[in-house]
């Protein structure tokens, strides 16, 4: 077994196919923040990019990530994706404020909601994309669980007042602006979940994918007449155009995203950041305990479907959860703290600081990953 996770990480360590995904990241990211820093790019187009991104790129790259052939096997690995992921960010929701419990309500309840949620969406899925092209329907599966604590448990924690000023009432006893805005945090939790155009193009493409394991729906013979028939949901074979648009508009993902990454950490102030020394501690458990506690849920994952022999649970999927989960805080999150004034400046100045800390430990992360994934669980 020694042998085999020393040959895995001494192959991965001289190969350029680890080195330039990860070299690549790092020079754009340097480059959007030289860019910004240098006034050639205007501040204020970091949020344009980030849109082009969030409704174009993603969903694209997420759809995509759907159209390939399916399998009983394959869907018994992403279930397991899936699973690992609800299990994980329950958990994390639930302990992360442990971390901070001598921090002040909104501090701690800002810090944990960090912690939980990573930018998996933004920042995890290009790298992992660049790094493991095979990966994107696991890192979108992972992301479905992800999204859903994202804008229902965290919205409600984050849009909650703090504890001196919040008294639990009964439904009866509350006043009619308390109603309205129960309800109007309900309603937005709602609109979040379901009107979000990443996560209705991961749960089409997911559909799409599924249902090619139903019997006889892979009816339509290819335009060329040679491989297999295939479903007519697979709009990518049905009408070969959508393939080359998706290609196209995911393609813009990874640059716009990785520019305007460096452009926020441009925005942040790292010299105050670095000084704060509950900053270090946040950021160190944001791209290093986080990721140990998935990597540990998942080895027991996979550990459980190997000795059974149920299912298998692939290494890239492995690597791409991981990485994923040691990305800087989820963007979302920082922006509930600035909309219900819970610690801003502290969401901010930690994003900048755990984004620098990501980078370094990006290549840390993968050797890891190479190395458990050697080991006989995975595959």
């Amino acid at each position: 077994m020694y042998a085999s996770i020393s040959d895995a990480l001494i192959s991965t360590l001289k190969s350029w196919s680890m080195w330039s995904p990860i070299i690549a990241t790092i020079a754009v990211i340097f480059l959007g923040y030289l860019l910004a820093y240098k006034k050639i790019f205007k501040q204020e187009w970091e949020k344009v990019m980030i849109k082009i991104v969030m409704v174009v790129g993603l969903p694209a790259l997420a759809l995509k990530g759907f159209l390939n052939d399916a399998s009983l096997e394959s869907l018994k690995s992403e279930m397991a994706v899936l699973l690992t992921g609800f299990a994980f960010y329950a958990i994390m929701i639930f302990i992360s404020k442990y971390f901070f419990l001598k921090k002040e309500k909104d501090i701690q309840d800002t810090l944990a909601m960090c912690i939980a949620l990573a930018s998996t969406t933004f920042f995890g899925i290009p790298v992992v994309t660049a790094l493991y092209s095979d990966s994107s329907t696991s890192a979108n599966i992972f992301n479905i669980p992800y999204r859903v604590f994202l804008y229902s448990f965290a919205f409600i924690i984050m849009s909650k007042k703090t504890m001196a000023t919040t008294v639990k009432k009964a439904k009866s006893e509350m006043t009619e602006v308390e109603l309205l805005e129960a309800k109007k945090i309900k309603k937005q939790t709602l609109k979040n979940i379901f009107v979000n155009p990443i996560l209705i193009a991961t749960f089409v493409g997911f559909i799409i994918w599924a249902t090619q394991l139903i019997p006889g729906i892979n009816c339509v013979p290819p335009y060329d007449g040679k491989g297999q028939n295939f479903s007519p949901l697979r709009v990518d074979k049905l009408l070969p155009p959508i393939d080359k648009i998706l290609v196209t508009l995911q393609a813009i993902c990874t640059p716009l995203a990785w520019l305007a990454i460096g452009m926020t950490m441009n925005k942040g102030n790292l010299k105050e950041a670095m000084k704060d020394k509950m900053l270090w501690y946040a950021s160190v458990v944001k791209v290093v305990v986080a990721p140990t506690i998935i990597l540990l849920m998942i080895i027991g994952v996979a550990s459980l479907g190997h000795y059974t022999n149920s299912f298998s649970f692939k290494m890239t999927s492995m690597a791409a959860m991981v990485i994923m989960t040691a990305a800087p805080p989820a963007n979302v999150v920082v922006a509930y703290s600035i909309s219900y004034n819970k610690a801003p400046e502290v969401a901010s100045n930690l994003t900048t600081l755990s984004t620098l800390l990501s980078i370094v430990t990006l290549p840390l992360w993968v050797i890891v990953a190479t190395a458990v994934g050697s080991l006989p669980m995975f595959v």
